[in-house]
């Protein structure tokens, strides 16, 4: 091919690209709406790491419709309830919308307290999953907003990533092979995770139960496969006597500290421990490590290497605990809801779609939470594929968040964010059925037990039972 075609074909490169970015540009930035409203709006929420991003998004919505937003933050204790007696009473004083769970949506749908969405292509805006959690009865009852699940990290001046390992097994292993040298001698943990989190401990028993269907709304497909999961529960116990892990004393601070500070080869985290480990990132609150190391060749030479990881950790998926016991972890999505009692529904639902949408590339930044928005997952999707600088895609590249922004030395691009969304897709979703509301705090009660060494298939049985209980 001559020099004259390749310059054809790139010009032809670029305006295809270029026209795919006003596409983009239009698709994310729909055409002002103007909203009336008899009421300034409210908007309620019950997490407190959102505060910073809803009143600054309450403040900025505003001052682009020109109405009065508030947002308040809620105690989480009978949430539905209080918005339903506020919306119902003779004055309405309840919230015009608010954030929730998807494991509140079947109680607030059956109280009256959600409207129907019928955008246009929510696949396309959110994932299959996403939009999944969100759906009652057959009907997507609210947009989804950020998303929460677990995922597993490792050194990566400890580990190459061509040697981690695929299950719990090979952890162990790496564990028996270990030796302390003077790039591993902060280690104090091989591998350890908060086994007092619920969540954090469904993955060993997630590959085999089913909470619901792929909505988790259906009664029917509740099921536990008692004797994999037995199978499961009992290898988990056998891990007490490896990691020496104590349920009484351990938390999630603690957990990602260690990891900071290089004591953890291996753990488990959530997204705001994500969150927690690049802020002490971008503040430089990390030990140093040594800038090379001595290699040993198959012929016995030694040679010296520089090593310079940045980040120094990375992100992959969730292990399997052996070669036929697989994992499976759980995810949470939060949303935002209209409330049909509000007389301001239109505009409701523009702040909803402004909150969930528009605005929510900055969660991470400014909450340390991922948002469910496919834009951004877009973006990152393309920035692992090509350089942004180069193929025209810097204009999106800028509106990540600085956190997600990639440095220079840092190899591995945005690959670590995309592995957590995978996480989220693999992972079930929390049940909405009411019945199984209370069955996390059962559940946290039963591994626990079984941490400290109660028989694991007596537990679990007792477990299975309680659940079936409950939905008859």
């Amino acid at each position: 091919m001559t020099i004259k075609y390749q310059k054809i074909i790139a010009v032809l490169i670029v305006l295809l690209l270029a026209a795919e970015l006003v596409h983009i540009g239009l698709k994310e930035k729909p055409e002002e709406e103007e909203i009336i409203v008899e009421r300034p709006l409210l908007i309620w929420y019950t997490d407190p790491d959102i505060q910073d991003y809803m009143e600054a998004a309450a403040e900025e919505m505003a001052s682009r419709y020109e109405v009065e937003v508030h947002a308040e933050l809620i105690s989480e204790v009978d949430y539905i309830e209080n918005i339903s007696e506020k919306s119902v009473a003779e004055e309405m004083s309840g919230p015009d919308l608010y954030v929730t769970s998807s494991a509140l949506l079947e109680k607030a749908t059956l109280a009256g307290l959600t409207v129907p969405v019928t955008d246009q292509d929510l696949v396309g805006t959110y994932s299959e999953k996403a939009v999944q959690a969100v759906t009652y009865d057959g009907n997507v009852v609210a947009r989804p907003f950020y998303i929460e699940t677990c995922f597993m990290l490792y050194n990566r001046y400890y580990v190459e990533p061509e040697e981690v390992p695929q299950d719990i097994e090979g952890i162990l292993t790496y564990a028996e092979n270990f030796e302390a040298d003077a790039l591993t001698e902060r280690v104090e943990h091989i591998f350890k995770w908060n086994v007092a989190d619920v969540i954090d401990n469904y993955m060993f028993l997630g590959a085999y139960t089913d909470l619901g269907g792929s909505n988790g709304d259906d009664k029917s497909q509740v099921s536990m496969d008692l004797e994999k999961i037995t199978e499961c529960m009992t290898y988990y116990q056998s891990l007490n006597e490896f990691f020496a892990i104590d349920a009484d004393t351990v938390s999630s601070e603690e957990v990602i500290r260690e990891f900071i500070e290089g004591k953890t080869v291996f753990t488990i985290v959530n997204v705001p421990m994500l969150a927690e480990l690049d802020q002490a990132v971008a503040a430089g609150e990390i030990p140093e490590y040594p800038t090379e190391r001595t290699v040993t060749g198959e012929d016995g030479e030694e040679t010296t290497e520089n090593i310079n990881y940045v980040p120094f950790y990375q992100v992959t998926s969730l292990p399997h605990l052996t070669d036929s016991l697989d994992s499976r972890g759980l995810s949470v999505t939060n949303s935002v809801v209209v409330n049909p009692y509000s007389s301001n529904v239109k505009a409701a639902e523009a702040c909803a779609r402004y909150l969930t949408q528009e605005r929510a590339d900055r969660l991470y930044e400014e909450a340390g939470k991922l948002t469910a928005c496919k834009s951004l997952l877009e973006v990152l999707k393309q920035e692992e594929e090509t350089e942004p600088a180069v193929m025209g895609y810097q204009s999106l590249y800028d509106q990540l968040p600085g956190p997600l922004k990639t440095p220079d030395t840092d190899t591995d691009g945005s690959e670590k964010y995309m592995t957590v969304y995978e996480s989220y897709e693999a992972a079930a979703e929390v049940p909405k059925i009411m019945e199984l509301s209370n069955m996390w705090l059962q559940l946290e009660a039963v591994l626990a037990d079984i941490w400290r060494g109660e028989d694991a298939g007596e537990k679990m049985a007792g477990f299975k039972e309680l659940l079936e209980t409950q939905l008859d």
